[in-house]
C-alpha cells in the first residue's frame, strides 16, 4: 500500500527526523519527504512512503498518528492508481524524489548504532546505477563521524594498534566481529541480511572502514575491500584493509 501524508508538528523543534525515524522502525519504505514551517510555528511534514507486509489503513492512521507531538492533517491512500482521501486536504508542494542523504544521516544520528533498518530503507530508494557509489560515501561520513565522536581527543594510533584498539569495538555494536591483521569479519552482517544477491549493503561498511581509519591523522589515506560476502546465505562478510600510503 502506498500512502501520502501531511502532518503538523507542535513545535519548530519537531523536524523530519523526529517524523521518518518512528516510519522507519515501524516498517515503512519512504519514497519522498519535505519539511516546510507552518502558520502556527511548528513545521509541516509530507511523506510518500509504502507500507511493508499486510498493514491496513487503519494501521496506517494508528501508525502515524502514534507519532510524538504530531497531529496528521492529511492522509491519501493510492489503491489502483487512484488516490482516496482520507482527511481534510492541505495545500501541497513538490516533494523530493528520494531519500536524501541529510535526512538518512539524521536519522543515523538519532538512531545509532541501531541503523542497519535506516541504511537498508536509504538503499532500497537509490535507483541501481548510484546504489554503490552512495553507499559507500554514506559509510565513509558515518566512520568519520565516529571517530570524531569517540576516538579523536587521545593519541592517534598507527595502523594495526587503531585497528584492532578503535575499528573492532566501533564495528561490535553491529555484529560478532572476528579479526586478524588487517582482515575484519562481520558475523551474521546486519547491512546484508535482507538482501539474497546485492552486495551493495557491505559498501557501506567498506566506506565506513574507511572514513573512521582515514579520520585518525596516524593513520592517513586506506583503502578497504570486500573479499568475502555472505548476502543471501550465511551473511558472514570479510573485510580487507590496505595501506595506501
Amino acid at each position: 500500500m502506498r500512502f501520502s501524508c501531511a502532518l503538523e508538528t507542535a513545535s519548530e523543534r519537531i523536524r523530519l527526523v523526529n517524523v521518518i525515524s518512528p516510519l522507519i522502525k515501524a516498517g515503512y519504505q519512504l519514497v519522498s519527504q519535505r519539511q516546510e514551517p507552518s502558520s502556527n510555528g511548528g513545521n509541516i511534514i509530507q511523506v510518500v512512503a509504502k507500507s511493508q507486509g499486510a498493514k491496513t489503513q487503519a494501521d496506517v492512521i494508528a501508525d502515524l498518528s502514534a507519532i510524538d507531538g504530531c497531529t496528521l492533517l492529511k492522509l491519501e491512500i493510492e489503491e489502483d492508481e487512484a488516490a482516496a482521501p482520507v482527511a481534510a486536504p492541505i495545500p501541497s508542494a513538490p516533494t523530493a524524489p528520494a531519500i536524501d542523504e541529510k535526512s538518512v544521516l539524521a536519522a543515523i544520528g538519532a538512531r545509532y548504532p541501531d541503523i542497519a533498518e535506516v541504511v537498508t530503507q536509504y538503499k532500497a530508494s537509490l535507483p541501481a546505477e548510484r546504489r554503490v557509489s552512495a553507499m559507500h560515501e554514506l559509510g565513509r561520513k558515518v566512520g568519520g563521524g565516529i571517530y570524531q565522536r569517540d576516538y579523536a581527543l587521545g593519541s592517534p594510533l598507527k595502523m594495526s594498534a587503531a585497528i584492532s584498539r578503535e575499528l573492532v569495538p566501533a564495528l561490535k555494536v553491529f555484529s560478532k566481529i572476528k579479526a586478524r591483521d588487517h582482515v575484519i569479519t562481520l558475523v551474521k552482517c546486519p547491512f546484508c541480511q535482507s538482501s539474497e544477491h546485492s552486495h551493495s549493503g557491505c559498501h557501506f561498511v567498506v566506506g565506513y572502514i574507511e572514513g573512521f581509519l582515514a579520520s585518525n591523522p596516524a593513520v592517513g589515506r586506506v583503502r578497504a575491500e570486500e573479499t568475502s560476502c555472505g548476502a543471501g546465505s550465511t551473511h558472514v562478510c570479510e573485510f580487507t584493509i590496505v595501506d595506501t600510503l
